[in-house]
């Protein structure tokens, strides 16, 4: 950590991080040595603020791994336990990107770095899905809620987001908390083949850049049938393999996991969902991805991202 501003922080897990600030409600006391003078409470910037707190974050982590490998050394853990914590610990790579999730403001959060096609996206899907004030509108796989926040203010309807992470719904309720509206958006952990809602209880569900990556995509679109209501709409966003990509052998999952965009559209007619559109977002894919592997697969037109909007019978 920063070697000019040591602190210490004492975590619940009982180990202490040297961190620059400390927190006391939503102010900070400097301890810098006089600079500001001691004790002096100043109101911090938010970029400021949630720096402090990724730092906090990151060492955590770090710490945790740490520990795991001390308590291997003195024998306390057996190989197998470690190595199964140390897994789970590294198997997202969301505590080391935390300083970019939150420091940036809400409008990065929705310009197109987090999904294709951005804020622009986003508000096109809620065109297409007709989805006006008194809605509730489902989001499934919502992360930190930028999408969410977005449809509740463009289209007055209210939103429930629902991820598997308990971080990024943390972050979330933080970030609809700051902005006012708690009212209208709401967030729950929860996984998209087993959606804790109950039958026939939402207008609209919408998704983006997150059913790609389902290894359940059929699961979650029984789900996604079960909580419409009648004649509810369903509009997601997602990457898929088109006809020219190679074959690999499977059906209808390739090599790289993706779905074919016609075994989507099976897969959601034999759900029972009709008037199934399909639009190929090709200029919003190469936006997307500038350089690297997955723009050669959309340069030779193997991948896209597509949006997809249907409806319940």
């Amino acid at each position: 950590m920063h070697g000019s501003a040591l602190g210490t922080i004492a975590w619940t897990f009982c180990i202490e991080i040297e961190i620059g600030v400390c927190y006391k409600g939503s102010r900070v006391v400097w301890e810098f040595g006089g600079t500001p003078e001691e004790g002096e409470t100043v109101e911090p910037s938010f970029a400021q603020e949630s720096g402090w707190v990724a730092d906090a974050l990151i060492a955590a982590r770090l710490e945790q791994r740490a520990m795991l490998h001390l308590l291997l050394k003195k024998r306390i853990l057996q190989p197998e336990e470690y190595l199964e914590t140390l897994a789970e610990l590294v198997s997202d790579d969301y505590q080391f990107s935390v300083r970019r999730f939150v420091a940036e403001s809400e409008a990065a959060l929705r310009n197109g770095r987090w999904h294709i096609g951005g804020d622009a996206a986003t508000e096109h899907l809620g065109n297409r899905l007709g989805l006006e004030r008194g809605d509730r509108v489902l989001d499934i796989g919502c992360g930190i809620g930028g999408p969410a926040r977005q449809l509740a203010e463009t289209f007055g309807c209210t939103v429930v987001g629902i991820d598997h992470r308990i971080e990024r719904i943390v972050e979330a309720v933080l970030r609809t908390s700051a902005l006012g509206l708690t009212r209208s958006v709401s967030f729950q952990v929860g996984e998209a083949g087993h959606l804790p809602f109950e039958s026939h209880s939402f207008d609209a569900v919408v998704s983006q850049a997150t059913l790609h990556w389902l290894p359940d995509k059929d699961g979650c679109i029984r789900e996604v049938y079960r909580v419409l209501k009648p004649s509810g709409r369903f509009g997601f966003e997602c990457e898929a393999a088109t006809e020219k990509a190679l074959w690999t052998g499977g059906f209808p999952e390739l090599e790289s996991g993706l779905f074919r965009i016609l075994a989507w559209q099976q897969l959601l007619g034999a759900s029972g969902f009709t008037d199934i559109e399909i639009e190929e977002m090709w200029e919003e894919s190469r936006a997307f991805y500038p350089t690297g592997p997955e723009r050669e697969q959309i340069d030779r037109g193997e991948r896209v991202n597509v949006r997809i909007v249907c409806r319940k019978l």
